[in-house]
């Protein structure tokens, strides 16, 4: 170490460079590059592992449609998928809707009324009346609408609607509930299960509305 006239002392060169190289070495490091820098940079980096995983999960062009995108439940053989929402209740009145959707890869066309029976736990039928409109049943708005032709494209979706009371009037008879649907959406078409819940009482009826579109 060596010692100026004012009392100075002066670190070896040798010592000064190791410090500025790690400097530079850490510096190297921690900094992205400018193109990375602000608001936003992380959402647009993409890692080796993502681009591999799009290159190499092309879609398959003999592929099953299913009915909905990424499920692992393959399309009926109909070309069509049925669903059954929620029943709405209210004071002893309820309401069901049962969509359809086209799961197919070609055009489907609906013009009508479905063709419905009720089923208990062991799909066995019920002796339900099933009358086209609400049936004397309630009113309710659009549901009496005659039918009306539908073409439905692949993805696309079609309704219909169940309206029944669930009052028990006869002391006698038991309440009956239905627990799916057989439901043939056209004729020719082969019918599908599906699962719901009627509480029908003892009414022993039921209405449907005509197919119509799917709100969106």
């Amino acid at each position: 170490m060596k010692t100026t006239t004012a009392g100075h002392r002066w670190m070896p060169l040798a010592g000064t460079g190791l410090l500025l190289s790690a400097s530079l070495l850490l510096t190297a490091c921690g900094t992205r590059p400018a193109t990375e820098s602000g608001p936003g940079a992380a959402a647009h980096a993409v890692t080796p592992t993502a681009a591999r995983a799009v290159a190499l999960d092309p879609a398959p062009s003999d592929a099953v449609p299913s009915n909905s995108p990424g499920s692992s439940v393959p399309c009926p053989a109909s070309g069509v998928d049925l669903r059954a929402g929620e029943a709405d209740a209210a004071m002893g009145l309820r309401v069901l809707t049962v969509e359809l959707v086209n799961c197919g890869n070609r055009l489907y066309a609906l013009n009508g009324y479905p063709a419905v029976r009720v089923l208990d736990e062991n799909r066995e039928p019920l002796d339900i009346a099933v009358g086209h409109g609400t049936s004397d049943i309630a009113v309710i708005d659009r549901f009496d609408a005659g039918p009306a032709p539908l073409s439905l494209q692949p993805g696309e979706s079609a309704r219909f609607g169940l309206v029944w009371r669930n009052t028990v009037t006869d002391g006698n008879d038991a309440p009956v509930n239905g627990s799916y649907l057989s439901v043939t959406p056209r004729p020719g078409d082969p019918a599908q299960s599906v699962p719901a819940f009627l509480d029908l009482g003892t009414t022993g009826k039921l209405g449907i509305s005509a197919w119509s579109p799917s709100s969106r």
